[in-house]
């Protein structure tokens, strides 16, 4: 068998897809962490508010009277509430916004590196064809020369 190996001449290609790949899996991990804190940290405070709200209301239910400050510091608190939770549904929103995108860039990323690899994989199967068919054709020739050595050595006898 011949002693050449294979050497792809686009590795370097593909080692930089392969990087590109890896660099945006992390940034993913990433973008999916911090949408998954914005989301446990929303629903934190839309429980917080449910539950002043309801105590809110199970106050007015069993008839108890509010004095107005307490009534005032209680729709305030809820007001801002419902600012800050209206803030952070925005943020939680462009949070999945930039993580749909590099999930997007991570596919396109894939495919990239994907037809690199299959063009290696292509072009080795080639190679190993080249030389299995010339190191067929060595074995040949080697036979062929040792049935003429035995036919001569057949006629000199």
């Amino acid at each position: 068998m011949g002693g050449k190996r294979f050497r792809y001449p686009l590795e370097p290609l593909r080692l930089t897809r392969q990087w590109a790949l890896d660099e945006l899996l992390v940034l993913l991990a990433e973008r999916n962490g911090q949408v998954a804190e914005a989301s446990a940290a929303l629903e934190q405070l839309r429980a917080q508010l449910e539950q002043v709200r309801q105590d809110w209301l199970g106050g007015q239910a069993s008839g108890q009277v509010l004095a107005l400050e307490r009534l005032a510091l209680l729709g305030r608190y809820l007001q801002d509430g419902a600012v800050r939770l209206a803030a952070m549904a925005r943020q939680l929103a462009q949070l999945e916004r930039e993580r749909d995108e590099t999930a997007a860039q991570v596919t396109s990323a894939r495919r990239a590196l994907d037809a690199v690899e299959e063009h290696r994989d292509e072009q080795r199967g080639a190679f190993v064809r080249a030389q299995s068919s010339g190191d067929f054709k060595s074995a040949d020739d080697h036979w062929s020369v040792l049935q003429a050595r035995g036919m001569e050595h057949e006629l000199d006898s």
